[in-house]
């Protein structure tokens, strides 16, 4: 579905090829209005997000405003709380989680390593554990047996 550039927020320059250029000023302005648009139907439908029920203009727009946030990118964010004047209250919870690091490839974490294995000498390696079926197969005598591959070649006539 195509939706028109000139509500959302973008330049077009009419051109043999269309070209859509971000701008980030019809972007805000464009969000305003969506925040608008929540915050009156937030007051219309009665909902509160807190135990208070009686909650004045800016407070939903506050409201509304993270609901808006929540879907678009941070910077992007941050530019509409100044263009609207709200500031949103960031847990500090998430301020003080660190961000997942890629562990390299030469370095050891010693508090979440395992201890290394012991090495046996070459000569006395440890032999896998059999099971019991694994046991009975090993000792059926096959004397007198043809070998599976002896049923696969050419048979001379």
């Amino acid at each position: 579905a195509v939706v028109s550039t000139q509500s959302t927020g973008a330049d077009v320059k009419p051109s043999l090829d269309k070209i859509i250029k971000f701008n980030k000023e019809k972007t805000l302005s464009w969000l305003c209005k969506k925040v608008e648009k929540v915050s009156t139907a937030m007051k219309q439908q009665s909902i509160s997000p807190g135990f208070n029920s009686t909650l004045s203009d800016e407070e939903y727009s506050k409201y509304a405003c993270g609901i808006v946030s929540d879907y678009i990118s941070s910077s992007l964010s941050s530019d509409l709380q100044e263009k609207i004047g709200v500031q949103l209250v960031v847990d500090a919870d998430e301020l003080e989680k660190p961000a997942k690091r890629p562990k390299l490839d030469n370095t050891v974490d010693h508090e979440n390593s395992k201890p290394a294995k012991k090495s046996l000498p070459k000569g006395k390696e440890k032999a896998p554990k059999l099971t019991k079926a694994q046991k009975d197969l090993a000792s059926v005598n096959t004397k007198g047996m043809k070998t599976m591959s002896s049923f696969f070649k050419k048979v001379s006539k």
